[in-house]
């Protein structure tokens, strides 16, 4: 081959090309810092790049952010729970002087009072927040613990639960009243003999709150609610599916309604009762579905006729439009023996919405409540009526996946207004109460005390409450009440239990309609995640202000009888008349006794809060176990995702990076070999055929 001076130079300017393009992307290189600038410069390594870069943002995102804002939340909930330890010893410390039978009247008044500052720093700190989020209300994060002030909020249908250990005792000076310093030395005024004054002992299940909603003549009335194992536990399977329409439409006055409604294809009716109206879906002879819905209140009927795809065709003149979806929901087969044999429900696991709405379950006999939260609660519609004026229903509490969390035969007692006790009744109507439980050991028979906030139970009901053995994931009692009346300190009812609140306008809202848990995860590494919030109920109880509340209402009694008896211990002295003599000192008597039985009662009533308390302090350490052993998770978790961060940058800038040291004299080389080839092809250039000839 015959190489020309030509093809010499083209070689020559080729090569001085290449080494200043090989100089420019070192110089690149140098001066960003990075191996490559495009994709196409390193495929691997870009591909690579992209990978480790979004392992490293993620890591980031998770130990950077969420595992301090984590971190953050638990440690305030840390301190919180250290100061409501140290109130809680302090109360038990001041409980257990005041057990003492040697103290004063003075020195009893002294340990209510610092109780119940305790008490109120207590339900203060759970108004701690974490960056103007409420710590301790579940995801009503907005929404303090406690009320602030002094307010009229109605809340009806309160679920107060309690387990069998809650059964106590109440007692009361029947009498009492009677004894009056200011008119025994009037003449026609009879003396309060000895005999009269009587100490009465019944069954008390104490309440969460006192000065409950009841006025004589308003006919409204308290449940108790006592549960018990069936005969046989009941059993969930998950085999089957049904079709649903998930369906939103808005009215031609502008109201827009959900609803979730299965398919009813041959076999028992299924229908949904939400927001007033009810629901039932059939699949029509060519293939397509129809909703009908039947307004209760008004009486109107909503038609909507869906496609075979599930897609909203038309409806009747009432429906101005509508989104509708065609699914398929898992069927919840639950099976347990009632009290008439082997039952068998199918549910169909249906979405939850903002709030509860219910499903009739045809001929089946049975009402499934679909919660606000997505669980489940089936009852049968058939409940059956008991000798002792009770009624009892099987209950069955369904998780959101379809598995049972508990089943139970839910037996309900109702207090009506004639076996309630008002704030306007009179001491001798409260003495008729205590007497009439006395007077019938082994009746179902229940007072309400609506401004103590105490259920009071004859004999037989206090020994089958106190027996009732624990049950699984639920409580044995259950009393229902209304309160609209709340103080400084009272915890929210939402915060505690299922209840109704209503609004000033007349709108209702259903807390706790379920049994699902507020727990407020944080995503704090990949498949890892971290509760942060710990519960009002796993910290808090209502007890602590209702032991000083008893207290009080004891050291009131007390304080009163002294009084009585000082004032008439003066009148004795000044009287001069043998009869009236006679007649105080019969009074002075019977306030005696009166009074010893108080002080023994005060005694008592210390000695229990010591326990009292001392359960509320068990309390509160578990829940700072737990939080402990949260921040301790979080810590592993957060010194392996540092591990893994510092690991992952290490690759992402050995992938990415280059080395300076060998970058530089790269660069060094390559503009040495730039030189050089500019060097050799100007000698080359210079040399013609001519030189030849």
């Amino acid at each position: 081959m015959r190489i020309t001076n030509k093809i010499m130079q083209n070689n020559s300017l080729y090569n001085i090309n290449n080494n200043k393009v090989t100089e420019d992307q070192l110089n690149t290189m140098m001066s960003t810092g990075k191996k490559i600038t495009r994709p196409s410069d390193d495929p691997v390594i870009a591909i690579r790049a992209l990978r480790l870069r979004s392992n490293v943002t993620q890591l980031s995102q998770y130990y950077e952010k969420n595992a301090k804002d984590a971190e953050s939340w638990i440690n305030v909930t840390a301190d919180a729970l250290s100061t409501i330890t140290s109130v809680l010893t302090d109360c038990v410390k001041q409980a257990t002087k005041g057990a003492n039978k040697d103290l004063t009247i003075d020195d009893l008044s002294t340990i209510v009072t610092q109780m119940d500052s305790l008490a109120k720093e207590y339900y203060a700190t759970g108004n701690v927040d974490f960056a103007g989020r409420y710590v301790f209300t579940g995801y009503r994060t907005d929404t303090a613990l406690t009320f602030d002030k002094t307010t009229t909020a109605t809340y009806t249908d309160i679920h107060d639960e309690f387990n069998a250990a809650n059964i106590g005792e109440s007692s009361r000076i029947v009498g009492k009243h009677k004894l009056d310093s200011s008119t025994i030395l009037n003449d026609d005024t009879q003396a309060t003999l000895e005999h009269e004054i009587v100490e009465r002992t019944v069954g008390r299940l104490r309440l969460s709150y006192n000065n409950l909603d009841y006025v004589k003549g308003d006919g409204n009335t308290a449940t108790i609610k006592f549960r018990e194992e069936l005969k046989q536990p009941a059993t969930s399977s998950v085999t089957s599916k049904a079709d649903i329409i998930n369906l939103t439409f808005k009215d031609t006055e502008g109201v827009t309604r959900y609803a979730a409604v299965p398919i009813n294809n041959g076999g028992s009716t299924i229908k949904i009762q939400s927001g007033g109206i009810t629901y039932d879906a059939a699949l029509t002879n060519d293939g397509t579905y129809k909703v009908t819905g039947f307004d209760n209140n008004t009486g109107e009927t909503y038609i909507l006729n869906v496609n075979e795809d599930g897609t909203f065709t038309g409806g009747s003149t009432n429906v101005d439009s509508a989104i509708t979806e065609l699914q398929t929901r898992p069927v919840s087969t639950v099976t347990y023996s009632s009290t008439s044999g082997q039952a068998t429900v199918n549910i169909p696991i249906l979405p939850a919405i903002d709030q509860s709405y219910t499903m009739e379950l045809g001929d089946e006999g049975f009402v499934a409540t679909v919660n606000s939260d997505g669980t489940f609660t089936l009852t049968n519609t058939y409940p059956t009526q008991n000798n002792d004026g009770t009624y009892s229903n099987e209950v069955i509490q369904i998780t959101s996946n379809g598995s049972v969390k508990t089943s139970y035969l839910e037996t309900s007692l109702v207090i009506d207004e004639s076996n309630i006790i008002y704030s306007t009744s009179s001491e001798a109507e409260i003495d008729e109460a205590y007497e009439d439980l006395v007077s019938n050991p082994t009746s179902s028979l229940a007072y309400l005390n609506a401004a103590t906030g105490e259920i009071l139970l004859s004999d037989a009901l206090k020994e089958k409450f106190s027996t009732l053995p624990d049950l699984i994931n639920t409580k044995t009692l259950d009393v229902v009440y209304d309160k609209k009346e709340w103080e400084p300190g009272d915890i929210r009812p939402e915060n505690l239990f299922a209840c109704t609140f209503t609004d000033d306008n007349g709108q209702t809202i259903l807390y706790n309609q379920g049994n699902g848990d507020h727990n407020i995860a944080y995503d704090v590494g990949f498949a890892q995640s971290v509760v942060v919030n710990t519960t009002a109920d796993a910290v808090f109880t209502t007890n602590v202000k209702r032991d000083v509340n008893d207290l009080n209402n004891k050291l009131g009694e007390l304080q009163q009888i002294n009084t009585t008896l000082k004032t008439l211990k003066d009148k004795l002295d000044g009287a001069t008349d043998e009869g009236k003599k006679e007649k105080i000192e019969k009074e002075i008597a019977s306030a005696q006794k009166a009074y010893d039985f108080l002080r023994e009662e005060i005694q008592k009533e210390f000695e229990h809060k010591i326990t009292s308390m001392q359960k509320a302090l068990d309390t509160a350490n578990i829940a700072v176990t737990d939080n402990g052993t949260r921040a301790k998770r979080l810590d592993l978790i957060n010194s392996r995702l540092m591990t893994q961060t510092t690991t992952f940058k290490t690759l992402q800038s050995e992938n990415e990076d280059i080395d300076l040291a060998e970058a530089a004299t790269q660069l060094t080389t390559a503009q040495v070999t730039y030189e050089a080839s500019l060097m050799a092809t100007g000698k080359i250039s210079q040399t013609s055929l001519m030189n030849y000839i």
